[in-house]
């Protein structure tokens, strides 16, 4: 199995942290976010990605190439219209896949525990599913989060704007070439961020939820306070 990693968009809110540097870049523990990432997933089982680039991607390109491509099999899909939402992104990983080809799908900001992204490695096959977080109290940022609802293991909405919510996205999905077509549908609607072919597929009853292990933590490092916090919680997010 092999992950993609979407990391084309600018990060507007750690600019001022980056100095424009593309926030997977940025330092985490011995390496960088992205290093650190890759990593956890190395550790899951998978060692072959393939990384979405867009804003300053060359500076991704390079930061791959001087360190031997981190040691994995690394495949680079180049996203020009990065500034559109990131369900563009995902959709043309998707032109990099076998037809029946399952993948696992991490936001380029979302540092995983390994066991976590092991319990998606080990879901059933053939089915489209996110993982969640039912621990509402400790996540970081609540508010930025992307809330769902859980019933019955199926996933029945999800959104940023969701008042009513019973576990959040921690930025890791499983997906089947369904997800992939009902993407390129909605961006053909004009729709084109990844929770619009989710909640396509929603509507079909074809998402499902795979709950976080209670051992494992997640952060998604999206402000300048959650990177912070995760530099100095490094070692639970390993």
């Amino acid at each position: 199995m092999r992950a993609i990693i979407t990391a084309a968009g600018r990060g507007s809110r750690l600019a001022g942290t980056s100095d424009d540097t593309p926030k997977t870049l940025l330092r985490f523990g011995s390496g960088t976010i992205l290093s650190g990432i890759m990593q956890n997933f190395a550790a899951a089982g998978i060692a072959e990605f393939i990384v979405i680039v867009g804003f300053r991607g060359e500076a991704i390109v390079e930061y791959l190439t001087a360190n031997g491509k981190l040691g994995y099999a690394v495949t680079v899909v180049r996203n020009p219209e990065w500034q559109r939402g990131n369900g563009i992104s995902v959709h043309l990983a998707g032109t990099a896949l076998d037809p029946d080809e399952e993948v696992l799908l991490s936001m380029s900001d979302h540092v995983v525990s390994p066991a976590a992204l092991r319990a998606m490695i080990d879901a059933p096959p053939g089915r489209n599913q996110l993982l969640v977080d039912p621990r509402i109290e400790q996540v970081h940022d609540l508010e930025d989060a992307t809330k769902v609802w859980v019933d019955a293991g199926r996933i029945t909405r999800i959104g940023k704007e969701l008042a009513d919510f019973n576990a959040v996205d921690c930025g890791i999905f499983r997906l089947t070439r369904r997800y992939f077509d009902a993407m390129g549908r909605q961006i053909g609607r004009g729709r084109d961020s990844i929770s619009e072919g989710v909640r396509e597929l929603i509507a079909a009853d074809d998402f499902e939820a795979v709950q976080i292990p209670a051992s494992s933590h997640w952060i998604d490092i999206d402000t300048p306070a959650a990177y912070e916090h995760a530099k100095a919680n490094r070692a639970r997010y390993g």
